[in-house]
């Protein structure tokens, strides 16, 4: 009689261990794969497919996947609705790449990581995305050559110089009475010198150094051009030719990180804010930019 109960008691343990193994597979088959839409197309863009050499020019209503790019030349610029419900802007003399947008309509659950070969391009982040980035269900980043900006729910800009390998980040104003906006800039050079930039505030990455502590907006040589979609600098050979992404973001990460707006003078610093409610974060002085399509 014990034998036989013993015996239960190992097949349900076992029928449990396969229904833990059975929803694992079904969380992950329902991480679908999606495509960001082009929804505005002003002047000449163009789109290279995934292992194709040739660029063709692109309209409303075109679909790019992962490994994707899509570029648009001087005086023009593109805009892109993400599954996610977010918004990407290409300016002038940029290129980006499609690295990855999954998406799990059951949970909401997100990835959408965008990489900037050169030039600038917006984010405007859904409040959907938003919401759940606050419950680690969402991940939303664009990295170029030299670092990684990930946002925790704001609209954001990335400038990447690929002449002189430098990124800049300006995490826009979008409400200035509830400046709630972050955006986490880490080096791929330094993992540990993680800056958070709040609302109203800059920062940047040059070559292998890590990012700098973040500045006012306004204190830019170019923040006339900040939350526009104009961007003087020539792009150079970085526009053509073939690009390596970095691996997506979010790997983990071997000890603690800690966000910081400077490590050399300020006292010790909270914890990652990533799943923190960023409505209830202490304010800094911001420098309010508007945002212009």
């Amino acid at each position: 009689m014990g034998g036989h109960r013993a015996m239960g008691r190992l097949l349900a343990m076992a029928v449990a261990g396969l229904g833990v193994v059975f929803a694992a597979v079904l969380a992950d088959a329902q991480m679908r794969v999606g495509t960001a839409v082009v929804k505005t197309v002003t002047g000449q863009v163009d789109v290279q497919r995934k292992g194709e050499a040739q660029w063709i020019s692109t309209a409303p209503g075109a679909r790019l996947a992962e490994g994707d790019n899509i570029r648009a030349h001087a005086a023009s610029s593109a805009a892109l609705d993400l599954p996610d419900g977010s918004t990407l802007f290409v300016a002038e003399n940029s290129r980006i790449v499609v690295s990855k947008l999954e998406f799990d309509p059951q949970s909401q659950a997100r990835q959408s990581f965008v990489h900037l070969a050169v030039g600038k391009v917006r984010a405007v982040v859904s409040q959907a995305a938003i919401t759940l980035v606050k419950a680690r269900q969402s991940n939303f980043a664009v990295t170029t050559p030299t670092a990684v900006a990930a946002a925790r729910g704001t609209v954001f800009e990335v400038v990447y110089d690929a002449t002189q390998n430098v990124m800049r980040v300006a995490v826009i104003v979008k409400d200035p009475q509830r400046a709630a906006g972050l955006v986490s800039c880490t080096s791929l050079y330094d993992r540990f010198s993680n800056v958070l930039v709040r609302e109203g505030l800059a920062t940047s990455a040059s070559g292998t150094s890590g990012c700098t502590p973040p500045i006012p907006i306004s204190m830019l040589p170019d923040a006339n051009l900040v939350g526009t979609l104009q961007n003087p600098i020539r792009p150079g050979p970085a526009f053509s030719v073939p690009v390596t992404v970095p691996s997506v973001p979010g790997s983990p990460t071997p000890g603690p990180v800690v966000f910081t707006s400077d490590p050399g003078d300020a006292p010790p610093a909270p914890p990652s804010t990533i799943g923190v409610n960023i409505g209830n974060l202490p304010s800094q002085g911001t420098s309010s930019v508007p945002v212009t399509p």
